[in-house]
């Protein structure tokens, strides 16, 4: 037990366990330096503006500020340029690490063909759910009376004639329509409806008693 106590009171017994704190102490240091190193903590930029550039300009500022970069979908969007950036993840000015992915969504250069559905006989409430279905628009919509028959599709029309289902036409294009029935939005029918109301108040008051005469007798 005496020698037990004597060899912690050494000096060799604390000079081996300040060795041993020290050798720990450099390896945590070292540890962290080597992570942050590794993997650049704290080392934030700023994720550029793409949306709206080319998308090969968008790619070439990507690649000059150390971002990677990836197109991820194509879309068809007729009211912008082809080929622009449409949507970027992470967004423009979001705070990402070095060398962060940009995945980009772009409007293809490409002209993307669809096929004519049939519209004709569908009633006419259905109409722009099925063209936004079919990937197309709705152009001029001509009224026209058909016996009892309302708001019923009789033709379809591409730029001024009929097309058949199945024709390969542009995604987004403007198919004119021919509906049996009346213009909701139209006043004409109920400008008829007024003048027969106004022509039948006329001809009953034509057909109304006239007054007795009034005035005084000579024969008193």
């Amino acid at each position: 037990m005496k020698k037990f106590l004597n060899f912690i009171l050494s000096k060799a017994f604390w000079f081996n366990i300040l060795g041993i704190i020290l050798f720990f102490v450099l390896a945590v240091v070292i540890l962290m330096v080597s992570l942050k190193s590794c993997t650049r903590h704290g080392d934030s930029v700023t994720v550029p503006t793409v949306v709206g550039m080319d998308a090969d300009e968008a790619i070439e500022l990507l690649d000059n500020e150390g971002f990677g970069y990836e197109i991820v979908d194509t879309l068809f969007i007729d009211s912008l340029p082809k080929g622009v950036v449409v949507e970027q993840n992470p967004v423009k000015e979001s705070l990402v690490k070095h060398g962060r992915t940009v995945y980009m969504k772009v409007n293809t250069r490409d002209e993307i063909m669809v096929r004519m559905p049939s519209f004709v006989g569908e009633q006419y409430k259905v109409l722009d759910v099925r063209l936004k279905h079919a990937k197309l628009k709705k152009g001029s919509v001509k009224w026209q009376k058909d016996g009892d028959v309302v708001n019923i599709v009789l033709k379809q029309l591409y730029k001024g004639r009929p097309i058949e289902p199945g024709t390969e036409i542009k995604q987004g294009s403007r198919i004119d329509f021919v509906v049996a029935g009346r213009d909701p939005n139209s006043k004409e029918e109920d400008e008829e409806e007024e003048e027969k109301v106004s022509t039948l108040e006329e001809m009953s008051k034509l057909d109304e008693p006239a007054p007795e005469a009034s005035g005084t007798n000579f024969d008193e």
